[in-house]
């Protein structure tokens, strides 16, 4: 026996998804046999969560609903699509390597290549380590987020002070436009680092996790801005992360390497280039394009263009 008010949810769906024009109200009662002012109210709700979208003509599949499609139609390996790259960024840095799937609100590592003979300071981070994407954490992730997901991520964050919520507002933007984030280290937090791993490791509950993250953002400077980043500058680099995106130009995980240590600028910039690239590689074998040239850049579209390569690739 059929449960109706998910059977009509359902039919919505499904017609909603078909190639086409924008479906009237009529005929989409008619698909899913409800009511016009019943249909009329489960349309609204569908396009306050982003699964329906009113348009002139009717009605259309909504953002969410295209993405969600558009994730099942891929069938995305992402641990195959980066093995390679990862393997090549971690072998040209000597630093170890990591690709990141974000799903469900979690960002987790997926796969990681360890740093060879040319070890660094910290251990590659564990298959299976998960961070939330809430404020502060998945920069390179949130900048690819449209206003209103911005919105959430920072309502969701824990221990976000008004320094730290000032800090983000300002790198966020410059994180969107070149394309990477730097988690930075102090003493402090590398201790903390180290105990939230045996924490992890001793599967704590949810309050201490909370706790940790708390402490994360205490000990942040978050990110850098464009006016830290120079040759000379000496920057403590926990991690550099890029974006994989989807052809939609959606961020479906990322690429990250931890150095866990000092760097000049100049070290900087090779590592974020290196990163970058890597991503972006990632991102052309989701996208089933042919990667060429330096730098993986020739057969990538304009809208997977980091902007950190597109100012070395004109």
């Amino acid at each position: 026996m059929r449960h109706e008010p998910t059977h009509r949810v359902l039919a919505v769906i499904e017609a909603l998804s078909a190639d086409g024009p924008p479906l009237p109200l009529t005929e989409l009662a008619r698909a899913s046999d409800a009511s016009r002012s019943t249909l009329h109210a489960v349309l609204e709700h569908m396009r306050d969560e982003g699964w329906a979208e009113k348009v002139t003509g009717g009605w259309r599949a909504g953002p969410r609903l295209r993405e969600v499609g558009a994730a099942a139609a891929a069938g995305v390996d992402l641990v195959g699509a980066a093995r390679e790259p990862l393997e090549e960024l971690a072998r040209d840095t000597g630093i170890g390597a990591v690709v990141i799937e974000a799903r469900d609100g979690l960002a987790e590592v997926v796969d990681a290549v360890g740093a060879g003979m040319r070890t660094a300071a910290r251990e590659v981070m564990p298959v299976g380590h998960v961070t939330p994407i809430r404020a502060p954490f998945a920069r390179e992730l949130a900048a690819r987020f449209t206003l209103a997901e911005q919105r959430g991520w920072f309502a969701d964050g824990t221990g976000i002070t008004d320094a730290a919520r000032e800090r983000l507002e300002l790198v966020l933007p410059q994180i969107a436009r070149r394309g990477w984030s730097i988690e930075r280290l102090t003493p402090a937090r590398r201790e903390l680092l180290r105990m939230a791993d045996s924490l992890e490791s001793a599967g704590v509950g949810a309050l201490v996790r909370e706790r940790v993250s708390e402490l994360f953002v205490e000990l942040s400077e978050i990110d850098v801005t464009d006016a830290d980043l120079s040759a000379t500058a000496d920057i403590a680099v926990a991690s550099i992360a890029a974006p994989v995106l989807r052809p939609d130009g959606r961020a479906i995980g990322s690429v990250a390497v931890a150095p866990g240590r000092r760097m000049t600028g100049r070290a900087v910039t090779r590592a974020v280039r290196a990163v970058t690239d890597c991503a972006n590689a990632v991102s052309a074998r989701l996208a089933a394009r042919p990667v060429t040239g330096p730098g993986h850049m020739a057969a990538l579209p304009s809208h997977l263009v980091h902007p950190a390569h597109a100012a070395r690739h004109p």
